[in-house]
């Protein structure tokens, strides 16, 4: 079902991935409303051909209680080698996030990740949390529903909103730069 900007308590968001003008790729955000909580994800199937051709995955997640996020996790993939595999989950007053045979804590509350992008506007909010980094990055409000996100790795990925929803994206990396559209 594709999600009506009427209807943001629950349903799923398409958005085509292009590239140099070509679709390479969709990515898939969900939004459910549980007993547990609200439930997020975003998931995406990409295939970019540089010297090589490269099939790029990526799963986000993220459950939130009462506004806070209680458990999280990201998967990416290249060629189906995982690159990225972390967990995040609320023990009592601290997070404890897994990437591999690394540990972190976190000990400030997350109220807004990245998992929540496309479904909720970032109003107001100066960073979030990024499941993919394991950190708190800073968030941009550049002009009205128009947002700037600082990635630790140098680059910026910019988002447009209306009534709440992302209708699209810019995302950059080191390689590239792609294009998400909200498909109607």
């Amino acid at each position: 079902m594709l999600l009506s900007f009427n209807n943001r308590e629950s349903g799923r968001l398409h958005y085509e991935v292009v590239r140099n003008g070509d679709v390479i790729g969709d990515l898939y955000a969900t939004k459910t409303s549980t007993g547990a909580g609200i439930d997020y994800s975003t998931e995406s199937t990409v295939k970019v051909k540089m010297l090589m051709t490269f099939s790029l995955y990526s799963k986000v997640t993220g459950l939130f209680r009462n506004g806070v996020l209680v458990n999280g996790s990201a998967l990416r993939t290249v060629n189906g080698k995982a690159r990225v595999k972390t967990t995040i989950l609320w023990n009592a007053n601290k997070y404890v996030i897994h990437e591999d045979d690394e540990r972190e804590e976190i000990m400030q509350d997350i109220t807004y990740t990245t998992a929540r992008l496309y479904h909720d506007e970032p109003t107001g909010m100066k960073k979030i949390f990024s499941e993919n980094f394991r950190k708190f990055i800073p968030l941009k409000e550049i002009r009205p529903h128009y947002y700037e996100l600082k990635l630790p790795d140098g680059n910026s990925n910019f988002y447009s909103y209306a009534n709440g929803i992302c209708t699209g994206a810019e995302v950059n990396t080191n390689f590239s730069k792609a294009f998400f559209r909200l498909k109607k």
